[in-house]
C-alpha cells in the first residue's frame, strides 16, 4: 500500500516486528539504484524493508516491500536569495520525507539501516528522525567549478555568475557525509571528485547489472518502425541515452552521422532517447536538441538509414543492444549512464568518449575503442574501422561483456559486498 504525508494510512506490516534486519530505502526515484537490491533483499528471509519515494509506484516496480511515498513537499514556499533555492527545495523534500517517517515511527517502526540517495534532500533529516539507525550515504556526485561537466564543453560555456555558486550544489551532500556512518558512491572517477577527507571514508560500490538478464541472445532481432526487421547479420550503429542533449554527446553523434552515413551506405543508424532534457540546459531557442541538430544536419542525412526511436520498453531496448553492430557512447566528464554498461553487458563493440566516467571501464583495444569526445573524425574513422573488421569486433564484444560479468554483475560481484556493508 502507498502512504501520502497528506493521507496516511499505515498497514500493520509497517508496525515493529522481530526481523533479522528492518532496513529504509529511500530515494525520490524510487527504487532508482537500489532496484536490483532491493529485489534480492525482499525476498531474503528475515529481512523487512521500508521504501520511500517521491510520488505512487505500481507493485511491479517496488516488489515485495512496503512502499511508502509523499507527493508535494510540504513547508512555506518563500523568496529566498536565488543561489540558495536548489538548498532551499532541498530542505523542504527533506521535511516532507520526515514527516512521513515520524508517523512510521510514532506506529513503532524501528529501522536498523537507512539506505539513502541523499541528493535531492530526501534524507535531509532522517537521522533525526531514527537517531539509533546506521546511515549509509549514497554519494552520487560532487560539483566542481574547474575540470569538470560544468565547463567542460566550449561550445556550451555556464554563465559566469552561475559558477560563482556551484559549492551550494554540495551543500546536501556535505551534510549526509557528516551525518553517515558509511557513505559509498559507484565508480572510482565519481569517487575521485569528492574532497581528499570524504574521498579516503568513501565506498566505491556499484548498484550492479543482472548480467544473466542483461545478456547477448545469437537470435534477436528487432524491428523499426517502418517495418524492417533488424538481426545481427545487419550493420547497425546504436547510440543510447535518457534525452537526447549535449551532455551525453548528441550533439557530437549528430554531426558525425553524414560522414558516417556517406562511408556506410548499408548502415542502420539508431537512436534511442526521448526529446526532453534530463541534464543540463534547453537550448535557448526552446527546441529541443533534436530539433536543433536536425535543423543543423538533417538535409545530409536518409531519412531511410536514421531511426529515432524515443523511449522504448526494457526488453526492445535490450534486444535492440543485442543485435548492435556498434555502440557509441559519449558523456561530459559526469555519472556514468546505466545503458553503458548494459551495452557491454549484452556484447556490444563499444566506441566510447576517452572522458573520465568512461575510462573507469572501457580500455581501448581491449575491452572496446576510444577516442577524444570532440573528435569527430576519429569516431568517424573508429566506427568505419569496426565495421570493416568483424574479428576485432568479435574480440571486443566477448570481452566487454566478460568486463562486466567479472566486476559489475550484481548476484557474484555487488549483492555479497552490500550485504557485507549492511550487516557490518
Amino acid at each position: 500500500m502507498s502512504l501520502t504525508t497528506q493521507n496516511v494510512i499505515f498497514p500493520s506490516a509497517i508496525e515493529e516486528a522481530p526481523y533479522l534486519m528492518n532496513l529504509l530505502l529511500i530515494h525520490p526515484n524510487f527504487p532508482g539504484q537500489f532496484k536490483l537490491l532491493a529485489k534480492a533483499l525482499s525476498a531474503r528471509e528475515g529481512w523487512r524493508l521500508v521504501g520511500v519515494g517521491n510520488g505512487e509506484r505500481s507493485e511491479a516496480e517496488t516488489g515485495h516491500l512496503d512502499y511508502v511515498h509523499y507527493s508535494h513537499p510540504t513547508g512555506p514556499v518563500e523568496a529566498v536569495f536565488p543561489v540558495a533555492q536548489d538548498f532551499a527545495e532541498h530542505a523542504r523534500t527533506g521535511k516532507s520525507v520526515a514527516d512521513l517517517l515520524t508517523r512510521l515511527r510514532d506506529r513503532g517502526y524501528r529501522p536498523d539501516v537507512v539506505l539513502g540517495h541523499p541528493g535531492w534532500g530526501d534524507a535531509m533529516f532522517v537521522s533525526e528522525v531514527f537517531p539509533e539507525a546506521k546511515f549509509i550515504a549514497y554519494l552520487e556526485y560532487f560539483y566542481k567549478t574547474r575540470d569538470s561537466d560544468l565547463d567542460f564543453d566550449p561550445e556550451f560555456p555556464p554563465a559566469r555568475i552561475d559558477m560563482r555558486y556551484v559549492p551550494m550544489r554540495n551543500a546536501t551532500n556535505l551534510m549526509a557525509f557528516a551525518a553517515a556512518s558509511r557513505c559509498i558512491t559507484p565508480m572510482p572517477w565519481q569517487a575521485s571528485l569528492f574532497p581528499p577527507p570524504i574521498r579516503s571514508q568513501l565506498h566505491v560500490l556499484h548498484e550492479g547489472i543482472d548480467t544473466a538478464l542483461v545478456a547477448p541472445h545469437p537470435h534477436a532481432s528487432f524491428r523499426l518502425p517502418n517495418g524492417a526487421t533488424l538481426t545481427r547479420a545487419d550493420e547497425v550503429v546504436t547510440y543510447v541515452s535518457r534525452s537526447l542533449e549535449p551532455y551525453r554527446g548528441f550533439h557530437v553523434f549528430m554531426r558525425a552521422l553524414p560522414e558516417l552515413m556517406r562511408r556506410r551506405p548499408r548502415a542502420q543508424f539508431v537512436l534511442v532517447g526521448r526529446e526532453d532534457v534530463s541534464y543540463g540546459r534547453r537550448h535557448l531557442s526552446g527546441q529541443s536538441w533534436k530539433s536543433v541538430m536536425l535543423d543543423e544536419v538533417g538535409a545530409s542525412l536518409d531519412p531511410n538509414r536514421v531511426h529515432f526511436l524515443g523511449n522504448l520498453t526494457y526488453a526492445d531496448y535490450l534486444d535492440l543492444l543485442r543485435i548492435s553492430s556498434v555502440h557509441v557512447y559519449l558523456t561530459y566528464p559526469f555519472v556514468l549512464s546505466w545503458s553503458f554498461l548494459e551495452a557491454m553487458a549484452c556484447g556490444c563493440t563499444m566506441v566510447g568518449s576517452a572522458t573520465g566516467p568512461v575510462l573507469d571501464v572501457l580500455k581501448d583495444g581491449e575491452n572496446g575503442r576510444t577516442f577524444g569526445f570532440f573528435d569527430r573524425a576519429a569516431l568517424v574513422d573508429t566506427v568505419c574501422e569496426l565495421l570493416d573488421d568483424p574479428a576485432q569486433r568479435e574480440r571486443l564484444s566477448r570481452r566487454a561483456r566478460e568486463t562486466i560479468v567479472e566486476n559489475y554483475d550484481f548476484t557474484t560481484r555487488t549483492f555479497p559486498r552490500y550485504l557485507e556493508l549492511l550487516q557490518g
